[in-house]
């Protein structure tokens, strides 16, 4: 069964020799780094297939393709499950990754911009892989409660940035909920982020490009 994929190939790997695996696999001679990617790929619910790794043999795909086929796994099956997954990690790569934006009402006087490019993403509070998948309900709830958490941190006091007036929650590229310090939801927002329509040149061009680096 598909299901059964990492599991068949954890078991098929285990009575073999890792060195002989690789040898099979076109490894000469194996070296402790080939020895721990086979171990990563056994590890990782995406048997490596994010990293985009190469070691100037396999890329991530055949690595795993040569694996299995070393390890008599069925090639159908093996086609199916890589297939599947790279759907699913392609599905990740383009989706829109909600994030809270922690507004301080910031307005730029004095402070240096590469002082405000350091601590830029302290203003940004992101969410676990897969976040995007759940239910609008489930996200503003885990929202909510990440907003009380970050205000417990920080005592609501963001440094250089200043205080904590309100977090937004985007769960859109232009669409956000507005969260007061305990959570509650005290408003909506069309458009992108505050700091992104006003402020300094400078830190508007910084705003953006880390926001496009984390998405």
């Amino acid at each position: 069964m598909i299901d059964n994929f990492k599991t068949d190939l954890v078991l098929r790997v285990a009575p073999m020799p890792r060195d002989e695996i690789l040898k099979a696999m076109g490894y000469h001679k194996p070296t402790s780094a080939n020895l721990e990617r086979i171990q990563s790929v056994l590890d990782d619910p995406d048997f490596g297939l994010a990293d985009g790794g190469f070691d100037f043999k396999y890329g991530s795909e055949g690595f795993l393709r040569a694996l299995c086929v070393v390890t008599g796994m069925d090639r159908a099956l093996t086609d199916q499950r890589i297939r599947r997954i790279q759907e699913r990690l392609e599905e990740e790569r383009n989706a829109f990754k909600p994030y809270l934006w922690v507004d301080t009402g910031f307005k730029r006087r004095s402070q240096p911009v590469f002082a405000l490019a350091a601590c830029e993403h302290q203003r940004y509070l992101d969410f676990p892989k897969g976040f995007w998948r759940l239910s609008m309900d489930r996200q503003l709830g885990r929202a909510q409660c990440r907003v009380r958490e970050h205000v417990y941190e920080t005592g609501g006091d963001l440094g250089i940035w200043g205080k904590i007036k309100q977090y937004w929650f985007y769960y859109k590229k232009d669409a956000a909920y507005l969260l007061a310090l305990n959570g509650e939801v005290i408003g909506k927002r069309e458009g992108p982020v505050p700091d992104q329509v006003t402020g300094s040149s400078e830190l508007d061009v910084i705003t953006s490009a880390t926001r496009v680096a984390q998405q």
